[in-house]
């Protein structure tokens, strides 16, 4: 209910059953059967049904190679049967107090339209299509124990009939062109000293065939952690988000996001252990002025002391 004013009913019911097997300690297998009925009342009620078989096999070695692959049939009462599937290979070789690890991935998937935009108040589309996706990634990880981890991922996903709501039409439609997005992912956790701890992650996105709104090409987050006692510690996080288009949707005009990069900083100190915490935490210390959503504001910089009590 809103005070738009408008209200919907609906009603979802969801039923999932299944029987995981162990045949020993390396090999078992999931199988299930999973019931989903949507309704909802516009116009007149409408509703779909989906139900999906569905089985997990997964393979642990005892020389490194792991191997977890599904399949998945689905049957919908809108549009008809499809199959999808993924296979998740990784192989870690172990040496002494470290590893390295490759892994990667391939998935299908396939999105059926909700109830909504199918049959929907407002530019429902009872012709829409399916979207088709299927997703590659391929990664490393680098481990030294206790004091160095290491990963990068790349990302390759590639979207056919895409779902949107053209606004000139007033309906949702199916997008007529491929979305790509491809990209980098890092991560970074470093242990220079028993009591110091740096972390980082870093994202490179590059996604063609729409206008890819509030997703920025690069993107990164850190924290520095140090720990001065026993019971303080002391955290200082920065974090940095790029240049990104959205959406004027009084004009529904492409409009241009500057990059924006914040920084926060948290005390915290144990008065009663395990029972009470004194803490201090600084958003945007530097009371930068930015923008995450065209024509909503921001907060600057925010100061909260408290304390954490357990009973």
């Amino acid at each position: 209910i809103s005070a738009f004013p408008s209200s919907f009913k609906a009603e979802n019911y969801v039923m999932d059953l299944y029987n995981k097997y162990n045949f020993d300690n390396t090999f078992y297998t999931i199988l299930g059967l999973n019931y989903i009925n949507d309704q909802s009342e516009f116009a007149t009620t409408k509703d779909f049904t989906i139900i999906d078989p569905y089985a997990n096999v997964v393979y642990v070695s005892p020389f490194g190679l792991n191997v977890n692959t599904g399949i998945r049939l689905n049957n919908h009462s809108e549009y008809g049967t499809n199959f999808i599937y993924n296979i998740n290979p990784s192989f870690t070789y172990k040496m002494e107090g470290s590893y390295i690890k490759l892994m990667g991935s391939y998935a299908t998937s396939y999105i059926t339209p909700s109830l909504t935009q199918l049959f929907g108040d407002f530019g429902p589309n009872p012709n829409l299509e399916p979207e088709d996706n299927r997703t590659i990634e391929l990664g490393l990880e680098y481990y030294i124990s206790n004091k160095l981890r290491v990963s990068t991922l790349h990302f390759n996903r590639k979207e056919e009939n895409f779902v949107f709501f053209d606004n000139a039409a007033f309906r949702y439609m199916n997008a007529p062109n491929t979305i790509d997005a491809k990209g980098l992912e890092v991560e970074l956790d470093w242990f220079p000293r028993d009591d110091l701890r740096f972390g980082a992650n870093y994202t490179f996105t590059e996604r063609k065939g729409d206008n890819a709104i509030r997703i920025p090409k690069h993107k990164l987050n850190a924290s520095l952690i140090y720990t001065i006692s026993t019971k303080t510690s002391a955290s200082l996080n920065y974090a940095l988000t790029g240049e990104r288009s959205d959406t004027d949707f009084n004009t529904f005009a492409a409009v241009g996001l500057p990059s924006y990069s914040i920084m926060d900083i948290y005390f915290d100190h144990e008065v009663l252990p395990e029972k009470l915490k004194l803490f201090l935490y600084v958003n945007n210390i530097f009371n930068e002025s930015y923008t995450e959503i065209f024509g909503f504001t921001t907060k600057g910089r925010n100061i909260r002391i408290g304390m954490n009590l357990k009973l």
